[in-house]
This record gives C-alpha cells, structure tokens and sequence, in this order.
C-alpha cells in the first residue's frame, strides 16, 4: 500500500475539515475542481487513510459511484495500484427470457463486490450508476449462504457438501473452474465464485485439519491457508423455498424452460438474475448492502441523474416490448429501481459528491465544501529533456516529486542524470514525499495526480511514458493441453492390440493380490483385460473425419491391426523424411545471424503505448534469441485473440530491418493487410523503416513500382496478402517472413512458401492453431511459444447462447448504441442477407446499418469496410469475413446467426473481434428457436462458452480436434492412416519416425514384464472417481523416472491424502520398471525366496561389470543363458523384501549399461 500518499493528503488543512465532518456523519460534503485520478486517490485515502480510520485500523468500505462503466473500470484500476482492496460492480447484462447459457466472469466479479460491501471487511467498490439502478437479492440472504471455515472447525464432509451445492455450488468430480465442489474420501475442494484460486481442505474425521490454495489447472497445493470465506455461487441465491415460490409463476412458460428445469432436477442456474422479483418479495438495493460506517462517493451526480433517467427509459421500453410480444412477465419490471429513488439512496450523511467543475446539484446540498483542490499532473509522454528542465525547477520552488517508473525505474533514472537531473531512487514508496527532491519510485501507477496546496506531483506511467500501467498478472505458464479422459463406451486404441471399446475397469483378486484392470471389448465380442499399468499404450480414438464417424474393432489374434499399424508407420517414414529433410536443411543450411538489440529496437520498443504481459516479453525472448542463432527460425507464436501478437510480430520485423534485411508480413485478407499496414506504419513512423502494401486493393501501377522497390531493396518491410506469393514477387535480400492468422491458409498457400523457407526466419501467429501446425509443434518441428496471460484492462467477452428473436437483436443493438459503440451481426447466408438488412431496417429505423460479405466488388467492400471503421456506420451485417483479425476497438456486440453451423475455431475467432478495448464485450451466440441441434453442433456451443476465460485458443484447438476428428491432418493419405489407427497413435509414430530421420536415436518398445505378488491398485475409496483414478493410472504408466514418480508422489498426496498401501506398491512397480527399462530387461519376477531378472535379446552388456554386480549381491548369480538371466535366491526374503532391494541392485545394474554406451 502507498500508504504516505494516501495520508499526505488530510495535511490540506481543506480536505481534513471535509474528512471531519464525513467522519461525524455532517454529509452530504462536496469537493471541487477534481480531474478523475484525484477522485480515485480521494476514494483510495478515505478507505484506508490513517488519518480517518487511525493508524493500523481496519480498512472502511467506501461505494464509489461513477456515470459509466468505462469510467469505472480505469477508477476501480487507479484505487488498486494505490495498494488499497478494491472491487468493481457494473450491471447484470443478461436477457431477460430465452437464456439457455451464460458465461459467468461478470458474475463472479459481482459476487465478489457485494461479498466485499456486506461483509465490512473494507476497501474501495466502484460501481457504475447502472450496477446502482439494479435491485439485488435481500442482503440477510445472500449473506446466509456465505460459508466460513478455519482449521479446527467440526463439520462432517458430506454435510459441508450439501451447504455448498444449497449455496450453488455445482458438484463434481475435480474441481476446474469457479463455483464447483468436489468431495473425495477426507478431502473436499471448493472453487470460490470471488477466489483467484480455489482451497482444499482435508479432514481428519470430522474435523478439518489442513486447508491450503491449489492450482486449478495443475491441481497442486500452493499455500497453506487457516481460514477462508467462501461466497455463493450465484449473486441471487435460489433456496428452497424461493425456488417453490417462482416455480409456480414460470410453469409451462417456454421462455423460461431452461430455468424450470434446473430448479425442477433441484439444480442452481445462472438465469435465476431475470427472476429475481419472483425469487423474492422483498428487494434490496445495492446501497442496503453496506455496513453503517460506509462513506458514499458520487463522482459528477449531474452526470449520474442523466445517466439513471437514461437507463431506467431503456429498461422501461425494453420490459415493455417485450410483454407486448407476449413473453416474460410484468414482474420483470421491478428490477430496477427508480433513478430518483437510486440518486436519493446516494444523498446521505456520508456522501461526498465530487465534481470537476463547481455545479452543485440540489440532491447534494453540501454543508463542508472544499474548493479547488487539484489539477492534471502534467504529460511528458517519454520527453525527458522537459521533465528534466522541470525536476530542476521542483527543486528551486521546494516542490515535491514522485515519479512511478515500474520497471523503467532505473533506466529512467540514468536517462534524467544524463540530462543533468538529479533524482533519487527507491524500490517502494515507503516515507512521505520530501520537500525539493524528486524521487523515482519502482512500482506502478497508471495515472498521477497533482496538488497545488501541498507542493505534490505525482507522476503515473501515463504522464511520463504515455501508457497507462496496471498490475502485472503473473500467470502460470501452461503445459500442452491433453486430450479427454476416457469414459465408458469410448474407442480406444491398444498399441499391441488394436481399436476396440472401453467397458470399464474391473478389480480382480488373486491369490488375496488384487490389482485393476481395463476392461477392453474387441470385434466379435471379445474381451481382453489390460493392466493399469498398461495405460500408457492405451489411447482415446480421434478418427480422420467426423464423430459419427465409428471406427471399425480389431479381431483379436488377427494379422488385420498389425497390417494398419505398418501400413501408417511406413507412411509416417514417408512424411516424416520430407519433414525432417526440411527440418535438416534449415538446420544444416547456414541463415542470417541478426545482431543483438540496436539502441533504435530499444527506443521503439520503449515506445509501446501499453504494458506488455509476462508471455508477451517471454515470446519476444525466445523469438529474438532464435532470430540471433546462425539457422534459420521457425516458430509458431500462439496467442488468444487480441493478446498482443501483432506487437510481438513487430518488433521481430524492426529487428530484422536493424540489419538491412526485408520482411514479409503476410495475412490472409485485404482489410487485415490494410489494418496491418496502418499499425507497423504508425509504430515506425519516427524510424527510417520503408512499409507498404500489397493487396487487391493497391492499385496496379502502384503494385507493379512496389514489386521493383522489394526487388532494389528500396522497401523494408512489406504487408500483402497471398498476393505476396506470386511468381513476379521477388527480394533483394528476405530476412523474415511473418504469417498471421494461419489457419486461413491452405496447403497449396503453404507449399509456396517452403522454398523461401529454407534460409529464411519464418515467424507463424495464430490465435487457435490448425490441427496440422499443433501436430508439427508437439512433433519437435517447429518451436512453439504460447501467450496466455490476458492484456491489461481487458475483460472476457459475456457470451451468451440463446434462442434467436427479433427482439434480442433490437435490445442487443439499442443497448451497445446507447453507450456510443457499434456492433457485428454475423449473417453467413449471402443470398438473403440483403432482405434480412431490410427487415432489421425497419425494426430499428434509426441505426445506420451496412451490409459486407466476400462476394462483393472490391472497391465496394473496401468503402463499407472503411465506412464502419470511421463509425460513419453503426452496424455490420457480414458475413465471416471479420473472422481474420480485424480490430476495431468500438465494436463491443456481436450477434451470431445459427452460430450452430459454425466451427468452434470460427466462433472463437468471431467472438476475438470484440471486446479488444477497456469496454466489456458481448457476443450473442444465437440458434433458430425449436430447430433440431446435432449433438456435435450442441457440443461446439457449449465448449465456446465453457473456454470464456482469455486464452482459452490453445485448448480448443485441441477440444475442436476431439469433437470433429483429425480431418486432413497431413493430407489424404495420412487422412486414411488416423482413421484406421487413431490420432494419438498415429501422431507417437510420426514422433518416432521424425526422430529417426533427424538421426536421433530411438530406444525399441518392450513390454517389460514385472511379475511380484503383491496388492497394487488404486483402491475406489481412496479415488472414488473412475476417470480421476484412470488418469492417476495413466500418470504413473507415462512415468520414466523416479523423479516423474516421486512428482505423481506428491500430486497424489496433495489431492487425495495419505497414500493407501496398494498405491505405494503400485509406484514401487512402477520404479522398478523404470530401472528395468534402463537396465535393458525384458521381465522380473519376485516369489518368497527367489527373484528372476531377465535381460532383452538385443542388450548390450559389459560382460566384467555385469559380473561384478551380481557378485555384490548376496545369493545373485548370472545365467549365461540366451538371453542371459540373473537368479537370486534369499530363503529369508519375503515378496516385500525383494520390493526394497530389488530397485538398487537394478540402478547397480544400470550404471553397468550406461558405462557401455558411453564407451
């Protein structure tokens, strides 16, 4: 907390008496002449203040409400940075019937701002005068399904469940995202809606005994914890008794039929918010929430009557239309308040009202006013020769100065003493400011703030770099994402045994040894059981095409499955020469070795109006030290739509121009090399960089001077579309080539590029990679970098699914205007899209609507394009032209027409094209009312909803691969090999066969036959779940080390408690597998009093060494048999002995092996 900042301010002798009478309950007060980080600043010292709550107190609540959202996000953003808890709470957006899906971060964040205003427990919450307009469940019960816990409490597991899903918590088996539980044995995990992570609490007995933080992702525990608060689920909470009482108002209603049936199978629903009126008699406003020491700020309450009346009219039309159609009910209408009842609410005796100018408003008559207190810090923008020349007159008029520089702290500081400034420099603001010194300060502030009266200027990373800074989000660096999990009736593929399905896991017991097994049904009824251990052959089956499309089972002791496996494993030979030939050749061909950064890469970069994310500046690393090695690149750059590629792109080219090289920029449509080319203009404007542009839309003579400037060398860097491939398109010397939007191009597109290729860096961007491009990664042929940590100040897209009507679209539209935006409607039938624009006409006379799709003449498409870009349109009607990148950040709604015949990678890059500036973004994902859904359609839908968290791009390529098979992966060919043996296998012969032809060595596959009697399972009270404890299975057979073991160790420990004696057996097998692997034996057998190694036909043993072992070992002795053996015989050892001494008599024997292989 920069607590001096927040206390320098009651030293204005003004602000101290305005604070005092607040502090009395003398309100309402008034302070004027207050630009917007000033009101953040006042909003963050009242809460936290020491002056007004005492040194070491509790933080007070403070309710900031501000005119719109926008201004609420930047002021929520402000009052954080200055180290103070706070929470933001803008407007529930849902329709109010036909709501089949909703995504819940919005709802999350609302969660968390009322549990921060009813719980006392202090800090700042900005709300919008929309949030305020909005009645909300009554406030005793929304606080009753609050759950609190600490170490020590006496609850019984089961019962704590039942108050979790009473609260609305989903129940399932591994908890993954907010609002779900998971009980397993003594264990139980909750995910928080309010958390950053979710808490798992282990019980001994009925007693919790540990609590600690987890990763949801890696299910690993992160910190251990004492206590927790756990917030419902839903802001609306659904009791029993509420749910009775609105049942019988919805019953057979069908706009309300997705809710019925929740609330019917004793379910929460995230539609409950449009019922709340029958939920609940009585209402509360978001004023009743607070506790009674909480101060109100009002930021510009002209502005927020305007606003109040605005919206309430808007509601009002909307409510009203919509029981003219016959749907909802009249109810509805309570949901909002009156704007005069919401700006009264705000007139108390703790409400300060802020204003910019000096009008009062007669709700807010002020009794302690204070005049003048602040005015705009002044904007350097990255010119440090005037903030220099003013540090220096700081010093001469005893003016104080704190300069917050992040991470440019130090750099900044020697840029001003180069200038002949003097500053000093601190990691932390930890003291007051001091008289005529200016201080650099290593920590973040957006925006600063300047007061006059105190001879204080704050400078924020606004003023002096022109960027605003924001937290920075450390997210966790994600591994590749893995397919599903098996359930029953899945195809599965055996490597040895071939395709057949999955019936489940069987438990056998022999000879008082019980272990698990899968049960596997092949053609002909069939039936073969495969030990656990065993799972790392076993693969879920992804076909060639579509999921109906039933693989065919394998006849067991067949030659058919053997025949498929070598047919696909010669064709993977085949492909995997051709890829590892040009693996090689940019290998062995000898590129450009780019210089390290120049002072110019520095300057420009510096430049970047925004904070770059933690991926963003870790995919430039590895980009810049792949650009600098002697071969050539190639690198595929994965990030979420709009999370700053382009910039990543960017600096790749500038550096690549450093050293005279050219690069080509290449994008899949016209509109996007026009948008393209406007950006790198922009960002090398003030360097001597040369661009242009070669698209459809260059006009011919213009074309044919730049195909001679490229081959002079006379243009640097060059955006085009496919147009660049041509025959005529020739360089004097390419450096760099740059794809963006890769999964628009075809193969034939592809195949061009590859000669120029071979001796040049090739940087590849997409957003949701194609199949193909994810294989070639995982395969080792390309390099990968991943950006998943979300930009500053951008929020998830609120994605909806839900039934088309005409007055959604009107609502939709009129809501996105009213708040000066525009909005997409994707319309993907061109032969009737002019009639649909005409009916929407006459819907809503006043829009300005525009029609666009690829069928159109260019020079007509360009202007409409261009048109809307410059808002001299409001709505497009298109088709998915828009798909590929284009960014105009006004456009925050889009509507999508039959979004089921649409691919989950179209959706998700559609629904990429808004939300892309600091305004929430909306994206109605709309089907035809009654119409039939395939299930794959079904699936798509919900998976596009279920990934709305940012950065989700990666994993559903990975979800599209399952729903819709593997397609042409690697063309025709290869198309037929997936079907017949499956995607995963077939992909761990392409990773063998690229090996192979890269000259790497690859160890043969042996079933190593570990033959000891004792009980090694995963017992089902232990891992109740059957799919949890296939995939613990499936992590101890992948495992090649003790060190992967000893990590599965943990995992298993941390999720589901102390270890059982079957699952230590288990990773003891498991270990000594491993040491067999390495030891080159092909079996191990263990009985009371004997134990039997068997070496692989093919080891290669160091015959004296080998003997040496043996002859370490009481009782071993070597069998010069073929294959040799070692016997040992020990009558006092038990099965349990063996299991001891067995693992460090195999790693002796192991150490004999490698000393072979390395001589």
């Amino acid at each position: 907390m920069k607590q001096p900042l927040l206390d320098m301010l009651f030293t204005a002798a003004d602000f101290a008496r305005v604070a005092d009478a607040l502090r009395a309950g003398r309100g309402p007060v008034a302070a004027f002449g207050l630009p917007e980080a000033h009101k953040s600043h006042i909003a963050a010292a009242l809460a936290a203040g020491a002056y007004l709550n005492g040194s070491g107190a509790a933080v007070r609540t403070v309710l900031l409400v501000t005119t719109t959202d926008t201004t609420a996000v930047r002021m929520r953003a402000d009052v954080e940075a200055l180290g103070v808890p706070a929470a933001l709470l803008l407007p529930r957006e849902i329709p109010l019937t036909h709501v089949l899906n909703i995504s819940g971060e919005r709802a999350g964040e609302r969660v968390r701002a009322l549990m921060q205003l009813s719980s006392g427990e202090g800090g700042v919450v900005v709300a919008s005068m929309g949030a305020l307009l909005q009645h909300v469940a009554p406030k005793q019960a929304f606080l009753q399904q609050r759950i609190r816990l600490a170490t020590g409490d006496d609850v019984q597991p089961r019962a704590l469940i039942e108050r979790f899903v009473e609260a609305g918590y989903e129940r399932v088996a591994m908890v993954e995202g907010r609002g779900q539980v998971a009980l397993r044995g003594g264990i139980v995990d909750v995910y928080a809606t309010d958390a950053r992570y979710p808490v798992r609490m282990e019980f001994w007995g009925d007693t919790i005994d540990q609590m600690r933080s987890f990763d949801p992702v890696t299910q690993r525990s992160i910190e251990q914890v004492t206590a927790a608060v756990f917030a419902p689920a839903f802001e609306t909470p659904q009791t029993q008794a509420a749910v009775a009482r609105a049942l019988k108002r919805i019953e057979g209603r069908e706009e309300f039929a997705d809710q019925y049936a929740a609330w019917r199978e004793g379910h929460a629903c995230a539609g409950a918010d449009a019922l709340l009126p029958l939920l609940y008699k009585k209402l509360d406003t978001v004023v009743d929430y607070l506790p009674p020491d909480a101060l109100i700020l009002a930021d510009e309450p002209h502005r927020l009557e305007e606003a109040a009346r605005a919206a309430q009219i808007a509601f009002a039309e909307n409510v009203a239309a919509m029981l003219e159609r016959g749907e909802g009910l009249p109810q509805q209408g309570n949901l909002q308040q009156s704007a005069e009842a919401a700006l009264q609410s705000l007139s108390t005796k703790r409400t300060m009202a802020l204003y910019t100018l000096a009008r009062s408003h007669p709700l807010f008559q002020a009794g302690e006013i204070v005049q003048s207190l602040g005015r705009s810090a002044p904007q350097y923008m990255g010119s440090f020769e005037e903030l220099a020349r003013d540090i220096g007159l700081w010093k001469r008029t005893r003016e104080a100065a704190v300069l917050f520089a992040g991470e440019h702290a130090g750099r900044l500081q020697q840029q001003l003493q180069d200038l002949g400034a003097e500053t000093a420099q601190s990691g932390a603001l930890t003291r007051p400011p001091v008289a005529g010194e200016a201080l650099i300060v290593a920590q973040q502030l957006p925006r600063g703030f300047c007061y006059p009266e105190l001879h204080l200027t704050v400078l924020g990373e606004q003023e002096l770099f022109g960027k605003a800074a924001a937290p920075v989000k450390h997210g966790k660096k994600r591994g590749a994402p893995k397919l599903s999990e098996l359930a029953v009736g899945d195809y599965v593929v055996h490597e040895a045994y071939g395709v057949g399905r999955f019936v489940g896991v069987e438990t056998l017991t022999v000879q008082d040894n019980t272990r698990d097994y899968l049960l596997l049904e092949y053609r002909g009824g069939d039936r073969l059981y495969i030990p656990t251990d065993q799972m790392d052959r076993v693969q879920k089956y992804i076909g060639g095409g579509d999921e109906e499309t039933v693989p065919h089972l394998s006849k067991l002791g067949g030659s058919d499955w053997q025949g498929r496996v070598n047919r696909a494993r010669e064709s993977a030979k085949k492909l995997a020469v051709d890829l590892a030939a040009l693996y090689a050749s940019r290998i062995g061909n000898r590129g450009f070795a780019f210089s390290p950064d120049s002072p110019w890469q520095v300057q420009m970069e510096e430049r970047f109006p925004y904070r770059e994310t933690p991926d963003q500046l870790e995919s430039i690393r590895e980009i810049k030290a792949d650009m600098e090695r002697p071969r050539p690149m190639d690198r595929l750059l994965c990030g979420d739509v709009g999370y700053g590629k382009t910039e990543v792109a960017l600096r790749a080219a500038f550096k690549a121009v450093q050293d005279s090289k050219q690069v080509a920029f290449l994008v899949p449509t016209t509109i996007l090399a026009q948008q393209h080319y406007n950006t790198l203009s922009a960002r090398f404007a003030d360097f001597p960089v040369r661009t242009a542009c070669l698209s459809r839309f260059t006009p011919p003579l213009e074309r044919k001077a730049i195909k001679e400037k490229l081959q002079k060398g006379l243009i640097d860097v060059v955006v085009g579309t496919h147009a660049l491939l041509a025959k005529d398109v020739r360089f004097k010397d390419l450096g760099l080539i740059i794809i963006d939007e890769e999964q628009r191009f075809g193969v034939n597109h592809k195949e061009k590029l590859k000669e120029l290729k071979r001796e040049v860096d090739v940087l590849t961007l997409t957003a949701t990679p194609i199949p193909r491009t994810l294989n070639m990664s995982m395969t080792g042929v390309r390099d990968i970098s991943v950006i998943e940590t979300p930009p500053e100040s951008r929020y998830p897209v609120q994605t909806f699914v839900l039934e088309y009507t005409d007055a959604l679209v009107v609502d939709a539209i009129t809501r996105e205007l009213a708040r000066g935006g525009q909005a997409y409607i994707v319309y993907n039938r061109v032969q009737s899209m002019e009639t649909y624009v005409r009916r929407l006409s006459e819907l809503l006379p006043e829009v300005r609507f525009a029609m666009g799709h690829g069928q159109m003449p260019e020079g007509q498409l360009e202007k409409t394009m261009l048109a809307f870009l410059e808002h001299e349109t409001d709505v497009l009607v298109c088709s998915t032209i828009i798909e590929s990148g284009l960014d105009i950040p006004n456009v925050n709604t889009m509507i999508v027409i039959d979004a089921d015949r649409f691919g989950l990678s179209q959706l998700y890059q559609l629904r990429g094209r808004v939300g892309r500036s600091t305004r929430i973004g909306y994206a109605y994902l709309t089907v035809r009312r009654g119409a039939a859904m395939s299930e794959e359609a079904h699936k798509r839908l919900m998976a596009i909803r279920e990934f709305t968290q940012f950065g989700a791009g990666f994993r559903l390529a990975m979800r599209d691969l399952e729903i819709r098979g593997a397609g042409s992966l690697l063309g025709a060919e290869q198309h037929g090999h997936i079907a017949d043996i499956g995607y995963e296998y077939y992909c761990k012969l392409m990773r063998q066969a690229v090996a192979e032809a890269k000259g790497e060595q690859v160890l043969p596959e042996t079933d190593i036959a570990v033959d000891i009697p004792v009980s090694a399972h995963i017992p089902k009270d232990y891992i109740p779940s059957e799919v949890q404890r296939l995939s613990a299975y499936r992590r101890i057979a992948d495992a090649a080390d003790d060190d992967a073991l000893y990590d599965v160790r943990e995992e298993l420990e941390d999720r589901y408690g102390e270890l059982p004696a079957p699952v230590e057996n288990m990773l003891s097998l498991a270990s000594i597998r491993c040491g067999a692997a390495r030891a080159q034996l092909s079996a191990v057998t263990a009985r009371e009093g004997e134990a039997v190694l068997a070496f692989r036909e093919d080891a290669q043993l160091d015959g004296a060494r080998l003997i040496a072992a043996v002859s370490g070992m009481r009782g071993a002795q070597l069998t010069a048999s073929a294959p040799p053996s070692i016997r040992i015989r020990q009558k006092d050892a038990a099965v349990k002995t063996w299991m001891k001494q067995l693992p460090q008599f195999i790693y002796t024997i192991v150490s004999c092996v490698d000393t072979m292989d390395r001589l």
